[in-house]
C-alpha cells in the first residue's frame, strides 16, 4: 500500500514541476517580450507555487465520467 502512496505522490510532484516549470516559461517570454505587467500577473498569480512544490498542500480533483 506505502508503494502505490509513494506513485501517487510522484506523480503529483512532477505535474506540479511540469506547472511550474511551464509558468516560468510563460514569464521569461512576457518579460522578453516587454510585456512586463503580464510577467508581473502570472508571478503573483503562482508565487505560492513558484516558491516551493507541496503536493499535500495541493487541491486534487479525481474527475470521473458518468455515462
Amino acid at each position: 500500500m506505502a508503494e502505490s502512496g509513494d506513485r501517487v505522490h510522484l506523480e503529483r510532484m512532477l505535474n506540479l514541476t511540469a506547472v511550474r516549470d511551464w509558468c516560468m516559461d510563460r514569464i521569461s517570454i512576457h518579460s522578453l517580450s516587454g510585456s512586463h505587467d503580464d510577467a508581473r500577473a502570472l508571478t503573483e498569480e503562482h508565487m505560492e507555487m513558484l516558491r516551493q512544490i507541496d503536493s499535500r498542500s495541493t487541491l486534487w480533483m479525481h474527475i470521473e465520467k458518468t455515462t
